[in-house]
């Protein structure tokens, strides 16, 4: 076993349920020797630390030599593995049906091949039902093996029926393969180079998305592959900033979801990824109907099987649909009430901050400083961008590290800072003088700052009338959308123009729609 290291051991006794440990206890007694003890004695002192090092294991074992530990340590993590395949074998069909492939190459080891025939009749069974394409194809290569060295009584036909269901499974696992590929690559060229920035970049994505597109019939397709196309496609227009069209290949890759319930049961990670993505697209939109229709379905789901989530399932389902409700109060202007919720947030950003990437945790600490700076608390709003922009963290996304200092720059108007309106404008400058993938929109925001800093209040009118005329070309331009999603500066220009909180400019927007 290749794990050894104390914090890998450490992290993976941590992550188990109640009912894993429970479990583990049970079938660790089953091993009576001197060897289980000891691992035993070593879950049992690790489960009870909040921190674990060799030291603090060999100052908590006394009886327990230096030396003896490394293989102690892979011991112990392969036995918790052990055992936990052995409690998830009756709710993961995939380990179930590598179980029964484990059962009959034994018997056909043992020259008990029409046993093992029996045993693969029934991993193809469940192959089937669950939609393994890839196993089943595995499955009918074994099947040909046994047909072909062995007299087992199924006929001529038998073996053309298994050359003909080979060759029809190829041609799927064939199809699916490649768009698995589009799928991976239409992903990693956004993560590359994120959404598009003029012309140029939409000619080249459009040639790259189409020259990985194979031919096909949607008809002809299964539900992986069919899963595999729409989020290709979602990827694409998301890329594109054709959120209408991203909304409508979410959609497409949800209902198909919703088609195959056992798939749900199986993946529920997949169906809640594609809500986020029919979320986030109906949000980019400004499609508060829809994403009003579509919330309530996601939180159902998450309130009806939360029970049965795994640790990942969890984690995943936590971030989704606090970003969804996060993101439905952007969109209503329902600042107030956004706010009463973010304690909720936080509490589970808390509980998972272990599992969590430091970029998912600054993403939800800038969109709580806009619930806050919305609410008209911008010095909350300060704080938590703080939290932000005093991170020293390898490759962070610039672009939450940019839109969080215009937001800076906002809540320390808000708070009629002018004083030092100067000094943080300076800072900011240096940010972005330094950010190569500067946008217009920012670069009007930066003019407008530097120009009002040193002017009397009474003087700053006109300024945001320009500032609201620039903004509103803007808006027009398909390549300038992407600022808009992160910060909603026309609504705030708005409501210095009109004296009105921002709330009340956005809910007007949403009532007449």
């Amino acid at each position: 076993m290749p794990i050894s290291q104390t914090d890998q051991l450490f992290r993976l006794i941590k992550s188990l349920s109640k009912a894993e440990k429970r479990n583990f206890t049970i079938y660790a007694k089953r091993i009576q020797n001197a060897e289980s003890l000891k691992f035993v004695q070593l879950f049992d002192f690790l489960e009870k630390q909040k921190m674990a090092t060799d030291d603090i294991i060999l100052d908590g074992i006394e009886e327990l030599q230096k030396s003896q530990l490394p293989n102690l340590k892979r011991h112990l993590y392969r036995q918790i593995l052990i055992s936990l395949r052995m409690i998830h074998i009756q709710r993961k069909a995939s380990i179930e049906i590598r179980e029964f492939f484990d059962y009959a190459e034994i018997l056909y080891g043992k020259g008990l091949y029409l046993q093992s025939l029996k045993i693969l009749r029934k991993a193809q069974h469940q192959a089937r039902k669950n939609g393994f394409d890839i196993v089943l194809l595995e499955i009918n290569e074994f099947k040909k093996v046994i047909e072909s060295r062995h007299i087992t009584r199924t006929g001529a036909l038998k073996n053309k029926e298994l050359a003909r269901e080979a060759h029809t499974k190829i041609d799927e696992v064939s199809m699916m393969i490649k768009l698995s590929n589009l799928r991976l690559l239409i992903h990693g060229e956004y993560i590359r180079n994120g959404h598009i920035r003029n012309k140029h970049d939409y000619d080249r994505i459009k040639k790259y998305f189409h020259s990985f597109m194979p031919e096909f019939k949607l008809s002809d397709l299964g539900f992986t592959a069919k899963i595999y196309l729409y989020q290709s496609y979602v990827w694409y227009y998301y890329i594109l900033l054709d959120f209408k069209k991203c909304y409508k290949y979410a959609v497409k890759w949800v209902d198909t979801c919703k088609a195959f319930p056992l798939v749900i049961s199986r993946d529920p990670d997949l169906f809640l990824r594609g809500y986020h993505y029919l979320l986030t697209s109906a949000y980019n939109n400004g499609d508060y109907d829809n994403y009003k229709t579509y919330l309530p379905e996601v939180e159902h789901f998450r309130q009806q099987n939360y029970t049965k989530f795994n640790m990942n399932s969890k984690i995943i389902s936590f971030m989704y649909v606090h970003h969804g409700r996060i993101n439905s109060y952007f969109l209503s202007g329902q600042f107030s009430d956004g706010v009463d919720i973010l304690p909720r947030t936080l509490k589970r950003i808390n509980r998972y901050r272990n599992n969590l990437d430091e970029h998912r945790i600054l993403v939800f600490y800038f969109k709580i400083a806009w619930m806050y700076f919305g609410n008209q608390q911008p010095d909350i709003t300060i704080n938590y961008l703080n939290r932000i922009t005093n991170r020293h963290i390898a490759n962070l996304r610039a672009d939450i590290q940019g839109y969080s200092r215009l937001l800076f720059l906002m809540a320390h108007y808000d708070l009629e800072n002018y004083d030092v309106l100067e000094y943080v404008f300076k800072g900011v400058k240096r940010f972005f003088d330094s950010y190569s993938q500067k946008n217009k929109v920012q670069e009007v925001i930066l003019d407008f700052f530097k120009v009002i800093m040193n002017l009397p209040q009474a003087e700053h009118q006109e300024h945001f009338e320009k500032l609201d005329r620039d903004l509103r070309k803007l808006e027009q331009n398909i390549y300038e959308k992407r600022p808009f999603l992160y910060l909603n500066v026309p609504a705030w220009v708005k409501s210095k123009l009109l004296r009105t909180p921002m709330a009340n400019i956005i809910q007007e927007t949403v009532t007449s729609y």
